[in-house]
């Protein structure tokens, strides 16, 4: 089976709706935690532990969802479903009562997860997809998280734009827009965007899937420990996104509580952050095209090292040196959102050449997971941590809660991206060995 090429098009279609899923992502992972744990009331602990269930939780459905949507040889289905349940759980999720309960959190929580699983996992598979070309499969991931940066800009320029009077105003706003777009931009998606894998199920001669559930992941599991590239590229990401996760969620108490600075100074500072993510991806797509997609990545964590290094020397009110930390990190995001993906897709025809079965979704759903559990255990481990500190009963005396703040905020991370970078440096799947898998898939399958 020779793949077939799509039109420009194609793929900006594919790529809007991450732009409508990308905008509550800086409330569920950056503002919601601090909303339910300080603002409402909930407790930071209590929100860290009900938050770290939920993901627990979450990573169960990934691959199952995974495991479905190669079954079933149909990413259409699954991410239209996932979009409506999301959508339900986004509403309730984001307009909570004035003072919710941690059984509240919970079931939203996990209804929203459990929408956006089955939206995500087919959605990246998606991509992965459409082509298996060394360079148009980074064009093609650049185009999709930088639609999805773009939602991310959108959702911090919001706030600042209708100089809302309070967070649960920019939340519930926030909610609205991401409805929204979610139902025009999947809605074109499931419309438009051709699904290889639903066309070819028939005619073509590689598996989907084989055996039921446990099988699938029983087979996966011993297959996946002869794939290193795949185990390698998995804990890098796992360990970078630890490292991405934990200054996210404590982005805005580390505004509030270490630099002092108002709502509209975060808001600002998220903006900038962003933004320059946006920027940066182009440069990093052309990078990747002449020096190879895992030493770019490796770039960039080297950069996001050093702006970190800086942080812990800052002082109260110190706005203009952190705005140009936020737009160094930002920049190095760029390449964290832009680069992995691409490389996990090179992997995933590593993985069809050696063991002979098409599992592109399992394997994505597998990424996705680590990725949540990258994110639960940075809620998980900091906020309880700054709960037992003390980080907002409201004391005078909290030199103690602040410098494990920067610790958890900037040292960690720079622990963390560095042994990101040991694992990634030399791996081995360049463009000359993609391109020489694609041509030995083509020809088993043709």
């Amino acid at each position: 089976m020779r793949q077939a090429e799509y039109p420009t098009r194609i793929s900006v279609l594919y790529a809007l709706p991450a732009m409508a899923a990308a905008v509550p992502t800086i409330p569920a992972y950056v503002l919601l935690p601090s909303y339910y744990g300080d603002d409402l009331g909930l407790g930071l602990a209590t929100t860290g532990v009900v938050l770290l269930l939920v993901r627990m939780i979450d990573m169960l459905t990934d691959p199952v969802v995974g495991w479905l949507s190669d079954k079933t040889g149909n990413r259409k289905i699954w991410t239209g479903a996932g979009a409506v349940i999301a959508g339900i759980g986004l509403w309730y999720l984001f307009s909570p009562p004035s003072q919710p309960s941690a059984i509240y959190l919970l079931i939203w929580a996990s209804v929203l997860f459990l929408g956006w699983t089955m939206f995500q996992v087919p959605y990246l598979a998606w991509g992965a997809d459409l082509s298996g070309d060394y360079k148009k499969r980074t064009t093609l991931t650049a185009l999709r998280e930088g639609a999805g940066l773009i939602g991310i800009v959108l959702a911090g320029a919001i706030p600042v734009l209708i100089n809302a009077p309070d967070r649960a105003a920019e939340i519930q706003t926030l909610a609205t827009v991401t409805l929204t777009l979610g139902a025009v931009f999947v809605a074109l998606l499931v419309w438009k965007v051709p699904d290889p894998v639903a066309q070819h199920k028939r005619t073509s001669r590689t598996s989907f899937g084989r055996g039921n559930l446990w099988a699938t992941l029983r087979l996966g599991a011993r297959s996946l420990r002869d794939n290193g590239l795949f185990m390698r590229l998995l804990a890098a990401w796992m360990i970078n996104g630890l490292a991405a996760g934990l200054p996210a969620v404590c982005f805005p108490l580390f505004v509030r509580y270490y630099l002092e600075l108002d709502q509209d100074s975060e808001n600002i500072l998220i903006l900038l952050y962003f933004a320059a993510a946006i920027i940066a991806i182009p440069l990093w797509v052309v990078m990747a095209g002449r020096i190879g997609k895992h030493r770019v990545w490796c770039f960039a964590m080297v950069m996001a090292i050093v702006a970190f290094a800086f942080v812990p020397i800052l002082d109260a009110g110190d706005f203009a040196a952190f705005a140009v930390i936020c737009l160094v990190t930002g920049a190095a995001l760029g390449a964290d959102l832009a680069l992995p993906p691409a490389i996990q897709a090179d992997v995933d025809d590593w993985d069809r050449y050696r063991f002979g079965v098409r599992r592109t979704g399992l394997l994505f759903a597998l990424w996705n997971m680590t990725n949540k559990l990258a994110m639960a255990l940075a809620a998980g481990i900091a906020f309880p941590i700054l709960g037992a500190f003390g980080l907002t009963d409201g004391g005078d005396e909290k030199t103690g809660a602040l410098v494990v703040l920067v610790l958890i905020y900037a040292v960690i991370p720079i622990v963390l991206k560095a042994g990101a970078i040991g694992m990634m440096w030399r791996f081995p799947l360049d463009s000359t060995h993609q391109v020489a898998i694609r041509r030995r898939l083509s020809r088993r399958n043709d």
